[in-house]
């Protein structure tokens, strides 16, 4: 397995609302950079089992990856890993001052090397703080949004 990248970031927002809104794929194409779309089970928080389409754009065209949730402890993990490899993703959510540390690492399949940077996890992680604190500031103006 390839070292794991790791990035934390402090979310305004309740733990258990900050994981509800996380761990619904239909908003990773909103925040993450390589994800074009993402379809099957998205419309609600992960459950154990689900699963789901990544398209994600590489340097060699779109690439379909599929992914299944192995572990979800709401409101503290989550680990969702690529189907056809040993790719996985495990998100953390702690109660910290000014709301709840968020932390995704990422473990890439060697075979899946260069696929994903740092940078472009870093930026990612940026977009989807902006993304829940949005989502979230919405909800208390709208109850039904979105």
């Amino acid at each position: 397995m390839s070292e794991p990248i790791t990035r934390d970031v402090v979310i305004n927002g309740p733990k258990e609302q900050v994981f509800d809104v996380i761990t619904q794929a239909r908003f990773w194409p909103a925040w993450h950079v390589l994800t074009r779309a993402v379809t099957g089970t998205i419309e609600r928080p992960f459950l154990p089992g689900d699963v789901f389409t990544e398209f994600i754009r590489t340097p060699e065209g779109t690439r379909e990856v599929p992914w299944v949730v192995l572990e979800r402890n709401r409101p503290d993990n989550v680990t969702i890993k690529v189907t056809k490899d040993e790719t996985t993703i495990k998100y953390t959510f702690e109660e910290v001052p000014g709301g709840t540390l968020f932390r995704r690492t990422l473990t890439l399949d060697p075979t899946l090397e260069g696929i994903t940077a740092p940078e472009t996890e870093e930026q990612s992680v940026a977009q989807l703080k902006a993304l829940v604190e949005t989502v979230l500031g919405n909800e208390k103006k709208d109850p039904t949004f979105p």
